[in-house]
């Protein structure tokens, strides 16, 4: 089981920048000396107040100069966002600069003020992610290639560095569409999944069913975000992460209305007035026997095959609990799984 940590680079009410990313590479530097598995970037934009990782490849670069066993990987890079070409070449050059540990998350992402920033029309999302991942495996797989595409068209290009990892880094594909499940198997990508209930259980099943059908080498795998908070107690477990996960839920109601989207800011209402509720299908906090007892549940039932945990959800927790509960997480749960 893969024992990941999560980061948005969080921003805390009052606080400045420069704290945020010390508060940041301080949780870095405990996960890698409490032996969790790796550390994950997950990209923003346009948010000041929240989080401050426009460029997770950058980050990532700098995670590697600190770090020396975690691997180190993007969940995601918001590919319509980026020329793919420019892409593979950051993301071979970070496999080199990481010593080969390099995983390479991309997605599309589905919030339209990222898109609205950068004057990429939102309803192309899907099609340019599609042919920029296309670009992206292109290069990785061709020496030298040429390519005409609807939104890109590239003549006689050869992508260096060559990546250490061959023939080329990990490629995880973010994916919250259960149709999408069966081809990103038959294509044999591993996958990265955000947890918002059980919805995936069965997308699961066909993913994996496909992966098999087409050959692939060794077992299909499936790493789940999660909202996590591991504490002394279940009653302080509960407590603790409650405000800062509220301040999410209020922020999203905010920003959700202010871009139009009803359903979206109808459900972070919801979720803001129905805390217990939420607790029990779409957070993970509890006691670390709690903790253990969910995670596998997760494994046993879903087939996940790791967790990329979001230890500060909301981005309001102070420090000290961010890392109590990280190293109750690598203390009394991983163990369990390793």
């Amino acid at each position: 089981m893969n024992f990941g940590f999560l980061t948005e680079c969080y921003v805390k009410e009052g606080k400045s920048h420069a704290q945020a990313f010390a508060d940041t590479f301080e949780q870095v530097d405990q996960a890698e000396a409490l032996g969790m598995d790796s550390v994950w970037m997950v990209e923003q934009h346009f948010r000041p107040w929240a989080s401050i990782l426009p460029s997770p490849m950058l980050m990532a670069s700098a995670i590697a100069m600190r770090t020396q066993r975690m691997r180190i990987g993007l969940a995601v890079q918001v590919l319509p966002l980026s020329n793919p070409l420019r892409s593979a070449e950051e993301a071979c050059m970070m496999d080199q600069i990481s010593q080969g540990r390099f995983d390479y998350g991309v997605g599309r992402s589905g919030i339209t003020k990222f898109y609205n920033g950068y004057n990429v029309p939102y309803d192309e999302s899907r099609a340019r992610f599609d042919e920029s991942l296309d670009i992206i495996m292109t290069a990785f797989n061709n020496e030298t290639f040429s390519y005409e595409g609807q939104f890109y068209s590239f003549q006689d290009v050869t992508v260096a560095p060559a990546p250490v990892q061959q023939p080329h880094p990990p490629v995880w594909v973010a994916t919250a569409a259960p149709e999408s499940f069966p081809a990103l198997g038959k294509r044999g990508f591993p996958i990265l999944l955000w947890f918002q209930g059980n919805w995936f259980e069965e997308p699961l099943k066909e993913y994996r069913k496909a992966w098999k059908e087409a050959g692939h080498p060794g077992e299909p795998q499936a790493l789940l975000r999660i909202p996590a908070y591991v504490g002394e107690t279940p009653e302080r477990a509960r407590e603790e992460p409650r405000e800062s996960t509220l301040h999410d839920f209020r922020r999203l109601v905010r920003e959700y209305g202010e871009a139009g989207d009803e359903q979206r800011a109808a459900r972070a209402t919801y979720d803001l007035e129905h805390y217990d509720e939420v607790l029990k299908t779409r957070l993970a906090y509890g006691s670390h026997e709690e903790m253990t007892e969910q995670l596998q549940e997760f494994r046993e039932r879903m087939g996940v095959t790791g967790f990329l945990f979001d230890l500060n959800f909301g981005g309001q927790l102070p420090q000290e609990l961010v890392l109590n509960s990280m190293r109750l997480l690598s203390e009394k749960v991983m163990p369990v799984f390793k």
